[in-house]
């Protein structure tokens, strides 16, 4: 073997491969939201439940999702309450979504209603999560676009996680079901 076709495969064996990066996933931000109108927050449950709001199918929705009444979607979970919270404590009393069952690309709408210590609410699954506006104390609302979801997913149930937070910091998680394909 001679010196160049010696030094040629010790340069192709130490020479590191340029990695692939996959493009960071993107999160759709929601549309500007008009204000809705202060809604009472829903009876706390005894017990979670998720039920479909009508056997019908919902009609189509055309305005953005703040505008919506709760009776506008296709699917509530109401989470467990505790039976003595302390003073102040933020609270999810309910999240509305446009379906339980998430199609890829399609669009998702939004809506938690909590107690008035809640300033903030935040959603997450699956490594992606945004902010959802506050539209009137108590009312967070947004209306998106699924990202893409991997064939190999259809059909998989998930959870969709809402973190609400007052102002001192102190937090409520409430974890939805929810099935995606």
């Amino acid at each position: 073997m001679t010196a160049v076709s010696l030094l040629a495969l010790l340069g192709a064996l130490t020479a590191s491969p340029t990695p692939t990066v996959a493009p960071a996933p993107t999160f759709v931000a929601a549309p500007t939201i008009a204000p809705v109108p202060t809604i009472a927050p829903a009876t706390p449950q005894p017990a979670p439940s998720a039920t479909p709001l009508s056997s019908e199918s919902p009609a189509p929705v055309t305005s953005a999702a703040a505008t919506l009444s709760p009776a506008s979607y296709g699917y509530r979970f109401v989470p467990h309450q505790p039976a003595n919270p302390a003073p102040g404590a933020p609270q999810i009393f309910a999240v509305y979504l446009n379906a339980e069952h998430l199609k890829s690309h399609g669009p998702i709408l939004i809506r938690v209603e909590t107690n008035d210590s809640v300033v903030k609410v935040q959603s997450k699954s699956n490594g992606r999560g945004g902010a959802i506006p506050m539209v009137a104390p108590g009312v967070f609302a947004a209306e998106s676009k699924l990202p893409a979801i991997p064939f190999i997913a259809s059909g998989i149930s998930t959870d969709l996680l809402f973190i609400g937070t007052s102002t001192d910091g102190r937090t409520v998680t409430v974890r939805v079901p929810v099935e995606l394909g």
